[in-house]
């Protein structure tokens, strides 16, 4: 069954710190339609004032507003040699993201199940707002982290974003990959 958590093409996520870090995300009728849920061991609630939440293994829910599983992204595997996978609702895996680090252009890939690009996100570190493109290079959404929408004052965090999906792209896996890889990118890389 398809849900609709994703047929809506702006999503405005308000991160909440704490042990086990949550975000409520809204949509632009001000309407709490779903939560993130990172879920953490004893060992990664200490290590990341150390050595950083992006090394570590993690496991990323996205769920409806009545508690409904959407997607999950995890990390597998060890720093040098790790898989960030992207499942949804039913466990099948989806897609794939690809982060390649280098001092002068970091960038995400965002793969399918046949370990083609569909989707790339570039130059993370220079700003706070960032382009996500195709494997054509077409812009198909973008990531907000300053915005000034609807929700600006319903805000109770410093850390809150909006996701906006072009209307026009309706590969519905593809969608929740996206989706899934700007959570990803805004709570495990840029935090």
């Amino acid at each position: 069954m398809i849900s609709d958590f994703f047929e809506t093409n702006n999503y405005f996520v308000d991160k909440k710190d704490g042990f086990q870090e949550s975000c409520h995300i809204y949509n632009e009728k001000r309407e709490r339609i779903g939560r993130i849920k990172q879920k953490f061991s004893f060992i990664q609630k200490i290590l990341p004032a150390t050595i950083g939440k992006s090394i570590l293994p993690f496991n990323i829910e996205i769920r409806s507003a009545n508690g409904g599983l959407e997607a999950t992204i995890s990390k597998r595997g060890n720093f040098l040699k790790s898989e960030i996978v992207i499942q949804d609702a039913t466990g099948k895996k989806i897609g794939i993201i690809n982060p390649k680090f280098s001092f002068s252009k970091p960038e995400f890939k965002i793969l399918n199940t046949s370990n083609h690009v569909i989707a790339e996100i570039c130059d993370v570190w220079k700003k706070s707002n960032f382009i996500i493109n195709d494997s054509s290079e077409n812009q198909i959404g973008s990531i907000n982290n300053n915005w000034n929408g609807t929700l600006k004052n319903k805000s109770t965090s410093t850390d809150s974003y909006k996701i906006s999906v072009m209307p026009n792209y309706s590969k519905y896996e593809e969608k929740i990959a996206v989706l899934s890889s700007a959570i990803v990118l805004n709570m495990c890389f840029l935090s």
